[in-house]
Order: structure tokens, then C-alpha cells, then sequence
């Protein structure tokens, strides 16, 4: 984005700069928690960077990585779960009774 526009975008003649930090820290966002399969490494990411204004690119990304990655693998904790063979909760099939 800042190789496109490197004076910004210009919108109701008004300069908008890109920054391109903001851009990675979203996507350490989203890829921490596609990772953890969490939505609180955005609450994280606030905390750390102090910038409440980034929080709608974050938010949407961090969800959209979540959801991506719970369809497409397990999560990290349920690996090492597995891997170290430690007693878990079954999964539980909505609307099965037994």
C-alpha cells in the first residue's frame, strides 16, 4: 500500500498517510490468532501497542484468521494436548443425547 500510494490516500480533501506498521501489526495479530485459535490476541495487541484506533482492522482480521484456521486444522493447545498424550474433553456433537 505505501509503494502505491506513497502520499496517501486522499479522500474528502483529506490526506490519510499509510503506515506500514499498522499493516504489520495486523497481520501479527491475525497470525497469532489463526495460531491459538483465540480472538484474545487482539485484546493483547492493545494492550501492547496503546493504538485503539486500529481496532476494527484488527478485530476483523483476528476473527477472520480464527475462523480460516478452525476449519483448516486443529489448534496449537490441541496439538500439544494430543501429542502429550494428557486426558481431555471429548468432543460433544450438538443434539446427540446419550
Amino acid at each position: 500500500m505505501a509503494s502505491a500510494f506513497p502520499d496517501g490516500i486522499h479522500a474528502d480533501g483529506t490526506v490519510y498517510p499509510i503506515v506500514p506498521g499498522g499493516y504489520a501489526v495486523v497481520g501479527a495479530a491475525a497470525l497469532s490468532g489463526a495460531v491459538t485459535h483465540t480472538v484474545s490476541t487482539a485484546v493483547i495487541v492493545f494492550e501492547l501497542t496503546g493504538q485503539i484506533s486500529h481496532i476494527l482492522p484488527v478485530m476483523i482480521a483476528v476473527i477472520l484468521a480464527n475462523a480460516v484456521a478452525q476449519a483448516l486444522q486443529p489448534s496449537l493447545y490441541d496439538s500439544i494436548i494430543r501429542i502429550k498424550k494428557l486426558p481431555y474433553l471429548p468432543e460433544l456433537g450438538m443434539g446427540h443425547h446419550e
